[in-house]
């Protein structure tokens, strides 16, 4: 399949569901409709977005969504592997016409928000706080505001020697947390995750070869390695891929005094996902995922929002 986007093996048979729901939780399954969509997945602080489109819909549909429905929950891959792959609130629905048969309604949604921009603290926790405590006083928090609790790290067992007031955007204390114990914090489907910086997630490596889907060549930039495979929902945020070495093309060296240097490439082949984004067509050719990558002990390349 070198440099070419087929499709081989037992990953041919796709499968997408999309669900719209209102805030109770009710809502309809329009994964029979053809599908346009492309999710922004990063390990950054703020908020990954989705935009779908949702073909020739029923005008009680879509006075539906324009009324009741406040979430989304993307599904997507093949038969023998597929998952969730965006959850999140829906910010806006607007509807438009392609050609004169065929009507879309365009869904743009954000993942946690609304824990994003409202969430707040207002405790004091006595001396002797941990990390871990801290962070569960911003958990509480966010999950009031929809936003449940993803992987947390062991954060170690330093404390406070005084008491700790904590007043203020939850984000905020967030921060200053992931400074202090060397991590990264992000929203990922609708829960608060965090991953050290030299770690990752739990859970095995997605290996990644021209026969498990890997489209292309994967490339050493400044940005860091990005690679291009098949649609598969294990491909998480701070989750790993296993690589061949050399089949990824590296960077020219540029010798200018002060140039960015390009990523390490990892001895073992493994790295860690900084940002993926889906793209796909239930009806056309595109069911892919486009990554950005660094090995697992080059934190030079984490996001300067999250190294600040």
């Amino acid at each position: 399949m070198s440099g070419n986007k087929h499709e081989e093996g037992l990953q041919w048979l796709r499968a997408c569901s999309l669900v719209v729901a209102d805030s109770s939780g009710k809502g309809i399954d329009l994964g029979e409709l053809r599908i346009v969509f492309s999710t922004k997945k990063g390990d950054t602080q703020t908020p990954n977005s989705a935009e779908i489109r949702v073909y020739n819909l029923s005008e009680a549909t879509v006075s539906r969504m324009k009324r009741e429905f406040t979430r989304v929950v993307l599904q997507a891959g093949y038969q023998s592997n597929s998952g969730v792959i965006f959850d999140g609130n829906i910010r806006s629905a607007r509807t438009g016409r392609e050609n004169g048969t065929d009507t879309w309604l365009e869904i743009i949604a954000a993942d946690a928000d609304r824990a994003y921009n409202f969430a707040t603290v207002n405790t004091t926790l006595a001396a002797g706080s941990t990390p871990a405590d801290r962070v569960g006083v911003c958990q509480q928090s966010f999950a009031a505001k929809g936003a449940g609790a993803g992987h947390v790290p062991d954060l170690g067992g330093g404390t406070l020697p005084r008491g700790k007031v904590m007043y203020g955007m939850a984000r905020k204390f967030m921060r200053d947390e992931a400074q202090t114990t060397d991590c990264s914090w992000s929203f990922q489907d609708g829960k608060m995750q965090m991953v050290k910086s030299a770690g990752y997630l739990p859970g095995e490596a997605v290996a990644l070869t021209h026969e498990t889907g890997l489209v292309g060549t994967p490339e050493q930039t400044n940005e860091g390695i990005k690679v291009c495979c098949l649609l598969n929902p294990k491909l998480r945020v701070g989750g790993r891929i296993k690589l061949d070495n050399k089949s990824i093309q590296q960077a020219r060296t540029d010798l200018k005094m002060g140039a960015q240097r390009p990523p390490k490439m990892d001895s073992d082949g493994f790295y860690r996902i900084l940002k993926v984004e889906f793209t796909g067509d239930t009806r056309g050719n595109d069911w892919y995922a486009d990554m950005i990558c660094i090995g697992l002990d080059d934190t030079s390349r984490l996001p300067l929002d999250q190294l600040k």
